[in-house]
């Protein structure tokens, strides 16, 4: 008699109101001006293994980093980047440290071993 969904009479005919605050908190103006950096989480674990890929762009003018990293507990980051000429191994690793994504001990290691592969790759072309 009701159809395939004979549930759908049972419906409330409008909906619940929710109950309001008396009054909302007044933010601090200073605290609204001026907003607060976002947290980057820290990485705990330590890269056990580094591998590392640079090509040229279909145009040659730029090169493309694929950075490979197994970290202790198996997981594997594969971080890609275009690189632009201003670009160093130290302030990348700095950068993947800052952005959570290596461990702050393996910021010198990372380093040396971009510079390597930069010297490799670069030589090589």
């Amino acid at each position: 008699r009701n159809g395939i969904y004979p549930l759908m009479n049972f419906a409330v005919s409008r909906p619940h109101a929710l109950p309001r605050a008396l009054s909302q908190p007044q933010e601090d103006p200073q605290k609204a001006k001026t907003p607060t950096p976002e947290p980057f989480d820290v990485e705990t674990r330590k890269v056990v293994q580094m591998q590392c890929n640079m090509e040229l762009n279909e145009d040659k003018s730029q090169w493309h980093l694929t950075l490979l990293l197994i970290l202790e507990d198996k997981l594997h980051r594969q971080l890609s980047y275009d690189l632009l000429p201003t670009d160093n191994s130290k302030d990348l690793a700095t950068e993947l440290v800052h952005y959570g994504f290596i461990h702050e001990d393996d910021c010198e290691k990372l380093a040396t071993f971009l510079e390597n592969a930069f010297h490799k790759h670069r030589s090589q072309a």
